[in-house]
Formats: structure tokens, C-alpha cells, sequence
């Protein structure tokens, strides 16, 4: 079975698109942060804030992640897609001498 460079071409635009989710899900996070700070002056929102931190910053380190692994999905597919096309090409080359041996015995015989 073939690797399908389309494909693969695909997922890593969806994973692209689940990083840039992040991006947009952790800008709500801040905006939330921001609107907790401005109605709610306890002491506890010091917890509040370092735990809202932690998550963004969790969520920083996955889209980044994401926004690597994508190019990766992508290069490794392009690889495999030589390697294949290699393979392919030393194949036929293989039959074509095989088939001219084959040729050449043949020739020799009827002499």
C-alpha cells in the first residue's frame, strides 16, 4: 500500500487547525482570568490565578506541540514517498536487465 502524500497533507492542516483551537481557547482562558480579577478581590485569587496560569501555560506547550508535529507528519510522508518511487524505479530497472538477459540467452540458443 502506497503512502498518501494528500493524506497526510490533510492531518497536519487539521492538527495546525486543533493548535490554533488551543490558541483561541487559551485567550478565552486569560479573558475569564481577567474578568474573575475585576469582580472578585479574595485572597484565594492568587490560587485561582496561578492554577488559570498552569493551564495556559500547559496549553502553550501543546499547541507548540501541535504546531510541530505537523511539518513532521508532512517531511516524513514526502520521505516515504521517495523511498517508494526509489524502490519502484530499482525494481523496473532490475526487471528490464533481467528481461534482456532473458533476451540475450534466448538469442544465444537459436544461433
Amino acid at each position: 500500500m502506497k503512502i498518501n502524500v494528500g493524506q497526510a497533507y490533510s492531518q497536519a492542516n487539521r492538527i495546525s487547525d486543533y493548535a490554533q483551537d488551543l490558541n483561541d481557547i487559551k485567550s478565552r482562558l486569560q479573558d475569564f482570568k481577567g474578568n474573575l480579577n475585576s469582580g472578585w478581590k479574595a485572597e484565594e485569587m492568587s490560587y485561582v490565578n496561578n492554577a488559570i496560569d498552569s493551564i495556559s501555560r500547559e496549553i502553550s506547550e501543546l499547541q507548540t506541540l501541535l504546531f510541530t508535529i505537523g511539518p513532521d507528519i508532512v517531511s516524513a510522508a514526502n520521505e516515504i514517498k521517495r523511498e517508494e518511487e526509489a524502490r519502484e524505479a530499482a525494481e523496473r530497472a532490475a526487471a528490464e536487465k533481467a528481461a534482456e538477459r532473458a533476451a540475450k540467452m534466448k538469442e544465444a540458443g537459436m544461433k
